[in-house]
């Protein structure tokens, strides 16, 4: 067990960050207006669906930026972020009313984010106690304003943070369309989608581990709103997973993890110096991204489904 508790989010990155990511998304996206947002998206590329690797680089380029980044890095991701958002507001038949650049969902998805480093040391190493908590909370506010929140609307400390999650909580809610894009990133379908036949071999091998990791990653309360069991059977072999991810951080992994997002770090100034775009070419499709968009194939499939 570690004895000193960390003092910046990058100190917290564990080997169980690597299998907590879509635990995570399940989170934020249970705010209905980022869910249905999300679901209903037609930024092709940005979405998993279509190019996996890349939403990886990019997700982790935002987290590294905001842990490890300075204020121009993050002002030049914060902008590539609102142009992307742009393009992500709800129409005439969306279930929920939604605009991905609104403060207050923003404000939820960077609150997810806190947690995601958070809750992998915590759930590795035990309880921090409330000094520790209160310096990740303010090591945590570049997570906020670099999706444009004001500095000053990020909680003070970890008991403002408690109240802002708690209050928050009531508002929960997983629509059936979303529950079953939730259900294909938990087992890896989605790479089927993106990948064609090496994706589907790839959940086929690798999905129902990741599937078991994400409910297990989960909170509670989250895991019941997926419909999902957890056993007494299914806790034991979870604290045996993590028993063996103490193991690989203890052996070296945690410091692999760190330089990986220091690379992150490395890797956005490059593409600054280059004059790339950070996010890469923006491209949006006339359809949904869920019906086809970006892939003719899918989209006739889609139309065939809804023929029959």
């Amino acid at each position: 067990m570690l004895r000193t508790a960390p003092t910046t989010l990058l100190g917290t990155v564990s080997s169980l960050g690597a299998t907590s990511g879509v635990a995570n998304v399940i989170q934020q996206l249970a705010l209905p207006p980022v869910g249905e947002g999300v679901s209903e998206s037609r930024v092709v590329s940005g979405s998993p669906r279509r190019y996996p690797m890349k939403r990886a680089r990019t997700t982790g380029q935002y987290l590294a930026l905001a842990v490890a980044g300075n204020d121009e890095d993050r002002a030049v991701m914060r902008a590539a972020i609102a142009e992307v958002h742009r393009h992500v507001r709800s129409g005439e038949h969306s279930p929920v009313a939604y605009n991905a650049n609104a403060a207050d969902l923003q404000l939820w998805v960077a609150a997810c984010l806190f947690r995601f480093f958070v809750d992998q040391h915590v759930l590795l190493y035990g309880d921090l106690d409330r000094p520790a908590l209160d310096t990740l909370v303010e090591q945590a506010r570049p997570l906020a304003t670099g999706v444009n929140v004001r500095a000053e609307r990020w909680p003070a400390d970890w008991a403002a943070f408690e109240d802002y999650w708690a209050s928050m909580l009531p508002r929960l809610a997983i629509s059936p369309e979303v529950r079953r894009d939730f259900e294909s990133l938990a087992d890896l379908g989605f790479l089927g989608e993106a990948w064609g036949l090496p994706g589907r071999i790839l959940s086929r091998v690798l999905g129902p581990a990741y599937h078991f990791m994400t409910r297990g990653n989960l909170p509670p309360y989250f895991r019941e709103l997926m419909g999902w069991q957890w056993t007494a059977a299914d806790q034991r072999r979870f604290d045996r997973a993590l028993t063996a991810l103490r193991w690989a951080d203890r052996l070296g992994n945690r410091v692999v993890l760190r330089t990986v997002y220091r690379l992150y770090v490395a890797d956005f100034r490059l593409r600054r110096r280059l004059g790339l775009e950070v996010l890469g070419r923006l491209r949006v499709s006339d359809l949904m991204v869920r019906d086809g968009g970006g892939r003719r194939r899918i989209a006739r499939e889609r139309q065939v489904d809804r023929s029959r």
